[in-house]
């Protein structure tokens, strides 16, 4: 067997082509959603479970087709401004292909001044909400987003097409005026008949409360649980890559998603530097599992460091007190050994920690409670090792003391 130098497993970027597995499913399901006209579908899940990756495979099948949808990611928008031109860049990118008046007939459409720039990678120009809009308040900022979706659908009904728009992270609309962005947004996109529509997030305790009775998304959209994939189908699609790949002995694949957890991009992670450990010699046991799992741990050191010194001291003190404590979190025991105060206090703290990413507390695509001593765990397996390996003998443990 010739042993590949190139490592079968991606963890960067979108994941596409060989590296991309299953989902078969869901992706057949948001083709449908994005095609149909409309239709309305919230995708939700935790973080790192391929969503985005599964988005795009469906949008590249929809295109491909010589049909009409993109992904316009909201993550890193700072006004609603930002959601505009977001939207406005991938529209132009997309549909400025097929349509080639799109430009102008959008520029005559939208209610706000726009500005026409180059996009630096093909040099094709792409409109822009006047950036001193991103001064003005929330409500007027939001008005000009509705007026880029409403010229959007205006263009969609004159060429009686369907237009496909995913909004990934759709939840961060509430960073720009609570719930009542939230309404608005509702309030823009029901009166849509030419846009399919799919919303698609990760922050469980802002979603859930928007879809139930008097949320914003209340009996408005189809609703679709992204979830871990199937443990054995994973573990085996590991096994063959790694065979594929010049690993004469491979049969890692069920402990590697054991190790990592449910997220399928940690589990990855794993698998892919258990192929760096291993491709020289040709086979994977669980040692080198376990020396993949604390090398990415090592690896991410700073970052994780990083990540430790922006939390307070009794966030830090709850979560030594989650990583190694065996009894619930408000006995009297777990309070005095890890300074924790009062039980109230703790709560406190822990459900502080669950909204802000750091904890879980059910399982967010069962929504089953985690089996647990103190009732909650750890987002990141990697973060949880981290902390046990560096920060429990400040408080006199050793990384596997337990209570």
């Amino acid at each position: 067997m010739i042993k590949s130098r190139f490592n079968p497993f991606r963890i960067h970027g979108v994941v596409e082509g060989e590296y991309f597995t299953n989902r078969t499913n869901e992706i057949e399901r948001m083709i449908t959603a994005l095609t149909e006209p409309g239709s309305k579908l919230l995708v939700y899940g935790p973080r790192r479970m391929g969503k985005t990756s599964t988005i795009l495979q469906a949008i590249a099948r929809i295109n491909d087709a010589g049909e009409q949808a993109f992904l316009a990611d909201l993550s890193t928008a700072s006004t609603a401004v930002d959601i505009g031109n977001k939207i406005l860049a991938e529209a132009s990118r997309i549909l400025g292909k097929g349509w080639k008046s799109f430009i102008s007939d959008i520029v005559s459409k939208l209610s706000v001044s726009v500005s026409l720039t180059p996009d630096p990678g093909t040099g094709a120009i792409l409109p822009s909400v006047d950036f001193n809009l991103r001064e003005r308040d929330a409500a007027e900022q939001r008005k000009a987003l509705t007026s880029v979706l409403d010229a959007i659908n205006e263009i969609a009904g004159e060429r009686e097409k369907t237009i496909g728009i995913a909004l990934d992270e759709f939840q961060e609309i509430h960073k720009f005026g609570g719930e009542t962005a939230e309404w608005d947004l509702r309030g823009t996109i029901q009166r849509h008949g030419n846009i399919s529509y799919l919303l698609a997030g990760s922050k469980e305790h802002l979603i859930h409360r928007m879809v139930l009775n008097k949320g914003a998304l209340y009996k408005l959209v189809d609703k679709m649980p992204f979830g871990p994939m199937d443990t054995e189908y994973l573990a085996d699609w590991i096994d063959s890559r790694l065979r594929a790949a010049g690993i004469k002995k491979a049969k890692v694949g069920a402990a590697i998603v054991g190790a990592a957890g449910p997220r399928t991009r940690d589990v990855v992670q794993v698998a892919r530097k258990c192929f760096d450990l291993t491709h020289s010699k040709g086979v994977a046991t669980s040692d080198d599992i376990d020396e993949a799992f604390n090398d990415i741990v090592d690896e991410e050191y700073d970052l994780l460091f990083s990540h430790w010194n922006t939390l307070t001291a009794h966030q830090q003190n709850v979560l030594r007190a989650v990583a190694a404590g065996n009894k619930g979190l408000t006995t009297h025991s777990t309070l005095k050994r890890f300074g924790l105060g009062t039980s109230g206090t703790a709560v406190n703290t822990a459900n502080t920690l669950v909204k802000g990413g750091h904890l879980i507390k059910k399982d967010p695509y069962s929504q089953k409670r985690v089996k647990s001593p103190t009732g909650y765990e750890f987002d990141s397996p990697f973060f949880k090792s981290w902390l046990m390996k560096y920060t429990l003998e400040d408080i006199g443990l050793i990384p596997d003391d337990r209570e």
